[in-house]
């Protein structure tokens, strides 16, 4: 059985304003080297499966900057979504194309723009996945190690180990947690036994297929159809009609937190979710003042301290004597803001909606 990796990128990511953009967003964004965040994803998992085995999930808008680019993706790998209904949806129609052109396969479901390192135990960590998936028939769930009392994340909490594979564990899944207060989020991380949940997930195309069948029946008997009809011209309308029934719902509601055969790999390797503008911070090396500075453009940091700064255009960027602040600098607009305003960014985006004036700066 053939493994597959499905990269979901239909995100907007607003709160990575002004760089992010509705019609150029995160994942085409270069923050952490010369490659966007998509093409890292691609290239984390290429020793393994080769880019004809590679196919990304999104919409019809943007299919076409992806394609523009990365022209080295065929078109052919590219699912289009008729409509952006959440995870849920998404997964299960990929699974449902693989089905549909190969039978069945291992998916390899990874997020288009978060920060994995180092990569080689991020591959190793993959190849124990696929093991489990191979031996137990598992949904595979990537768990990250807390490094810190995060309540920015869902956390999953861990039973008994059940497989081992070069030292990465995996562990029954002992129950979900929603994002946590901070008093929770310190319990969480001081007790060993809570990861956090990437949102990466490896099982079988057809297994996720048959959970569906449990926890969203009516999802999974209109892509039973389309799988019977793939290649025809009746599969695109069955598909329009799936989603537009399909409930909005993520995986995680929909499915992992119901099924009773979820297990979670303990991913010991540097991740981050690169959720907001704070991501910045904790992966870029910092200066002696801990000012941390990216982007295409020219700094100069003068007395000042604990600062991120992004800068996409070609000019000079001065910072003087001000300290924690967020400074984003774009061809058409500066974000200016303090580092405790970051969970916010949505609050200033949708005031940016309000103005009429202001649509062309979204």
């Amino acid at each position: 059985m053939d493994s597959y990796v499905v990269v979901l990128a239909g995100g907007k990511g607003e709160r990575f304003w002004p760089a992010s953009r509705v019609n150029f967003p995160k994942q085409v964004i270069k923050l952490f080297s010369d490659q966007t965040l998509l093409r890292e994803t691609i290239e984390r998992t290429l020793p393994q499966i080769p880019l004809s085995r590679t196919f990304i999930v999104t919409g019809e808008a943007l299919a076409s900057l992806l394609k523009e680019t990365h022209p080295d993706i065929p078109d052919e790998n590219y699912i289009i979504e008729p409509a952006g209904k959440n995870t849920a949806p998404a997964i299960c129609f990929a699974a449902a194309q693989i089905v549909a052109k190969y039978g069945d396969g291992i998916m390899f479901v990874l997020a288009s723009d978060h920060y994995i390192s180092p990569q080689k135990t991020f591959q190793q960590s993959l190849q124990a996945a696929q093991n489990v998936v191979q031996t137990m028939d598992r949904i595979v769930l990537m768990g990250i190690q807390p490094t810190r009392a995060e309540t920015g994340y869902g956390y999953i909490e861990v039973g008994e180990k059940i497989a081992e594979y070069d030292g990465i564990r995996c562990m029954d899944v002992k129950s979900f947690k929603e994002k946590p207060s901070r008093m929770k989020a310190q319990e969480f991380y001081l007790s060993g036994d809570f990861l956090w949940n990437s949102g990466n997930f490896i099982f079988r195309a057809g297994k996720i297929l048959e959970e569906a069948k449990k926890f969203l029946p009516e999802l999974a008997e209109g892509l039973e159809e389309y799988i019977e009809k793939f290649g025809t011209p009746e599969a695109d309308e069955i598909l329009r009609k799936v989603y537009d029934e399909a409930p909005s719902i993520s995986i995680d509601y929909a499915i992992m937190e119901k099924s009773t055969d979820v297990a979670v790999l303990w991913g010991a390797f540097q991740w981050d979710d690169v959720g907001s503008w704070g991501a910045l911070e904790r992966v870029l090396t910092k200066d002696r003042n801990n000012n941390v500075t990216t982007g295409s453009g020219h700094f100069l940091m003068q007395e000042s301290y604990e600062t991120t700064v992004y800068n996409d255009t070609d000019g000079l960027v001065a910072v003087f004597g001000v300290s924690d602040l967020v400074i984003v600098v774009t061809k058409d607009a500066v974000l200016v803001m303090n580092k405790t305003r970051i969970p916010n960014m949505r609050e200033l985006v949708e005031k940016i909606k309000e103005n009429p004036d202001w649509q062309k700066f979204l």
